[in-house]
């Protein structure tokens, strides 16, 4: 897949975020803001689990 290609697919609005999202370029931040990003991505994780089609099914 192209770069444009990648660039238009990932910036489609009905499309969400991919949940390890924050974790892209990681390497090229303090440490000390890794915390947060991992946080961010267990949150986007949980949500969803949440949302998952258990859920939907009742249980």
């Amino acid at each position: 897949m192209s770069q444009d290609a990648e660039a238009s697919h990932a910036s489609a609005p009905d499309r969400p975020e991919p949940p390890l999202a924050p974790l892209d370029g990681l390497e090229e931040i303090p440490t000390d803001e890794h915390v947060a990003r991992f946080e961010a991505v267990h949150d986007r994780l949980r949500a969803r689990l949440d949302d998952g089609p258990a859920h939907e099914a009742g249980g």
